[in-house]
Parts: structure tokens; C-alpha cells; sequence
């Protein structure tokens, strides 16, 4: 087992071991499918709480839909190494692009021992890992949202990954590389994926850390359900300060929803506040704490920015299935943390098409929907109309009942009255 901070020590102790000993040609693997040694999470204990952050290891593991080893292409993914993403911008770990230039071979160097393929060098080691947890996403992905990757694949055609690329903003030309922020991101609209090796920051590098990459693959299926898998262009919705802090709490339990773990980052990135923030079984802050312009500035309560919203939507549906009597312990099963995410899907997909009693965008000079809403969280009131609009709509598609009432009461309770007002509440106690 391997403690996040003996990571990088090990991993330079096995990469010299497998570069002095393998120094010949490269051998044919076997497959598919095929074996290889990978960067794995631990799968959570029952007796772990669920703010924990897992522990991962390097082990041998078998990908299920891998069918081209050298260039990493399977039934559902396909790696694209390097190349040029124009975007027009870059929201949180939202990345708008549509436009992509050249690219490089994958160049992957390993040895074959027993039948496994044992990577040369950090950058294969991180692409296999990488695309490893992208097959646990797809082995699992039905459980935890109804989507089966057929159906998802029949939507987005094939996913392309695009590892270690370079990201031009259209609007100044400036480029954006790997970063603390920006290390793992979703495309909408192209439906794509955008991995980094790793930085300066992190432990477990985000792109081989399975937490991480179930977030991302979150955007995914908030798109296919709030957009029906086609986000527009420019769409005032998904351009709203809170709707994007929505869609990153949505992301977040989808991670949860696999791994069993709501601490997501502390693994990759633990610096400052920013893991604890996240880590949305844990928090005590509310909406009325981060209002004023609170989030987006250097705080001691929450200065994610709009990922606060996301946070306390998370945290208000985690609050919700542990008081249903979900076993949170688990993913599978009739009561388990599947079938709940299932359910929260289900109603996200008739959301958006039902959301009404919004507020003009010109209270906050918002006319330009091709790109971000310049409302952060001084807009409290503003913003309160939009996410009451929202959870209206979401707490109808529930339906009435005890799941109703028990999200309603939790999103009151993190919420309030300025971020939940009171006419738009249903089935709140």
C-alpha cells in the first residue's frame, strides 16, 4: 500500500529498477485484454468514514475495454497525445473548445514480463493509469447514474482523452499549461477529456488519480442529463455562476458515488484550505457564509469560488442519503449510493426544461451567454433566484415523498433563505 506522500519516492526506486533492468527492445503484450502495472486506488473499508481520503498502490490490473495497446484506443476512449485546444475560455475545470490541431505518436515505453506490461518512464505509467481509471468509470458507470456506455457512447460517439496538450485561449492568444488548477478537465459540447501529467503540487498526479477522474467524467453526465448531452454554445444557464457551481457539486458526487470518498482532492493537491473546502461531508459553512463576495476572495470559510455552491449541493444531497438510510458504505444495491445517484440523475434530466420564475440576467449586466456571467458571490440575491429556480424544479422531478422532503430540508438548511428562498421550496419541512 502506498502513502500519498511516499509516492514520488517509490515511483523514482521502481522507475530506475525497470530502466536498469529492461534495457531492451520493446516487447509484444499479450492481449487484449491487457495487464499492466498501474497507479490503483485502495477500494474503501466499510469501517472508513466517508471523509477520508483513500490510499492507492502500484499493482498489476487487466483493462476491460482497451483493444489497441500502443495507441491506447478501445471501445469507448481513445488517447490523443499532445497537440493544440483553442479554447474561447476556461471555467473552473470546464474547458470551452471545439477546435484541436496536430498531434504527436504516443511513444509508450514498456517491457513485457510474465505476460504484463511494466511502463519504462513516468509518462507511460501515467497514461496507463490514467486510462485504467477511465475503464473503472465505464465498469461502474451504469450503477451509479443508469447510463450504460453504450448508451453514452451512442450519444458522444468515442470519448478522445487529450493527454498533455497546449490550451490557447482565442481572445489574447495566451496559452495554458499544466497548473494547480487546470491539471484534469471535461470539454462539453466536443465531449472530451484533457489529462496533465502532473505539477509542482501534487501527490497522487490528477490524471491517474481515480477520484478525480470520476469528477470529470461527472461533467460529462451532467451534460448528458441537464443538456441532454448537447451543451449550446452560448446558453445563459450553463453560463450562471451557480448552475456551474452546480454542475462541479454534481461532479463531486459522482466521484463520491464510486469511490466511496467525499475528500477528492486531499490525495492530489493538499495545500492551503482548498482539499478541507471540498471535502463536502465535512463542512460547516453555509450560503450566507460565502456570500458578499466572501467565495471569491482569500478566506478562511470558502474561497473556491462558485465550487462552493457545488460544495454545499453536495453536502446537502450526501446529508439527505445518509438520513434515508442509504448504506453509504456501499455502490451497489437497492439502498446503496448508486441507486441514489441514480435517482438524482433521473431528476436532473427534466430539470433544466422545467426551471421557471428566473430572474433578468440584466440585474447583473449578464447579456453576452457565450461566455462565463460576470455574477460571482456578491450577486447573493440574484444568485438565490437562479438556485431557487433550479431546486424548484429538481425537488419536483424527485417527487413527492420522503426523498423530497428530506433534500428539500437540506438544501434549506445549507441554503437559506437568500440561497433557497422560500417560494420556490417543495416538499420542505
Amino acid at each position: 500500500m502506498v502513502q500519498k506522500k511516499k509516492f514520488f519516492k517509490l515511483f523514482i526506486i521502481c522507475t530506475l529498477f525497470v530502466f536498469i533492468n529492461n534495457c531492451t527492445n520493446q516487447d509484444k503484450a499479450p492481449g487484449p485484454p491487457y495487464t499492466a502495472e498501474v497507479l490503483q486506488m485502495n477500494s474503501m473499508t466499510s469501517t472508513q468514514k466517508r471523509s477520508e481520503a483513500p490510499t492507492f498502490k502500484f499493482d498489476k490490473a487487466t483493462f476491460t475495454w482497451l483493444q489497441d495497446l500502443n495507441s491506447l484506443n478501445g471501445n469507448y476512449f481513445n488517447f490523443v497525445f499532445g497537440g493544440i485546444l483553442k479554447a474561447s475560455y476556461v471555467s473552473g475545470s470546464i474547458v470551452s473548445a471545439k477546435s484541436f490541431e496536430q498531434s504527436k505518436d504516443l511513444n509508450l515505453r514498456y517491457n513485457v514480463k510474465n505476460g504484463v506490461v511494466v511502463p519504462k518512464d513516468y509518462s507511460t505509467l501515467a497514461m496507463l493509469s490514467s486510462y485504467y481509471q477511465f475503464d473503472v468509470v465505464a465498469n461502474n458507470i451504469q450503477t451509479m447514474t443508469g447510463y450504460s456506455m453504450d448508451s453514452i457512447f451512442s450519444k458522444y460517439g468515442k470519448i478522445r482523452i487529450f493527454f498533455e496538450p497546449k490550451i490557447i485561449l482565442e481572445s489574447d492568444g495566451s496559452t495554458i499549461q499544466s497548473s494547480g488548477k487546470l491539471n484534469a478537465a471535461y470539454v462539453p459540447g466536443a465531449h472530451q477529456f484533457i489529462m496533465f501529467q502532473r505539477s509542482n503540487l501534487e501527490n497522487i498526479p490528477l490524471a491517474a488519480n481515480l477520484q478525480v477522474i470520476a469528477h470529470e467524467f461527472g461533467h460529462s453526465i451532467w451534460e448528458l442529463a441537464f443538456d441532454n448531452g448537447s451543451t449550446p454554445d452560448c446558453d445563459r444557464l450553463n453560463q450562471e455562476y451557480v448552475i456551474r457551481g452546480l454542475n462541479e457539486g454534481f461532479a463531486d458526487m459522482n466521484s463520491y458515488t464510486l469511490t466511496g470518498s467525499t475528500n477528492i482532492l486531499q490525495n492530489s493537491i493538499d495545500f492551503g484550505n482548498g482539499g478541507t473546502q471540498r471535502n463536502f461531508s465535512t463542512i460547516t459553512f453555509t450560503y450566507d457564509n460565502i456570500t458578499g463576495g466572501v467565495a471569491d476572495s482569500s478566506n478562511s470559510t470558502c474561497e473556491q469560488s462558485f465550487y462552493c455552491i457545488g460544495t454545499l449541493f453536495a453536502n446537502a444531497l450526501f446529508n439527505a442519503q445518509k438520513n434515508l438510510g442509504y448504506d453509504q458504505t456501499s455502490l451497489s444495491g437497492s439502498l446503496a449510493r448508486g441507486a441514489f445517484m441514480t435517482l438524482v440523475t433521473n431528476a436532473i434530466k427534466t430539470t433544466k426544461s422545467n426551471m421557471s420564475n428566473l430572474p433578468s440576467s440584466s440585474l447583473i449586466k449578464f447579456y453576452d451567454y457565450c461566455k462565463p456571467s460576470p455574477g460571482d458571490s456578491n450577486n447573493s440575491d440574484y444568485n438565490g433566484l437562479i438556485l431557487g429556480s433550479f431546486f424548484n424544479s429538481f425537488l419536483t422531478q424527485i417527487g413527492s415523498g420522503a426523498t423530497q422532503t428530506q433534500i428539500c430540508t437540506q438544501l434549506k438548511a445549507n441554503f437559506g433563505s437568500v440561497g433557497f428562498p422560500s417560494t420556490y421550496r417543495v416538499g420542505c419541512t
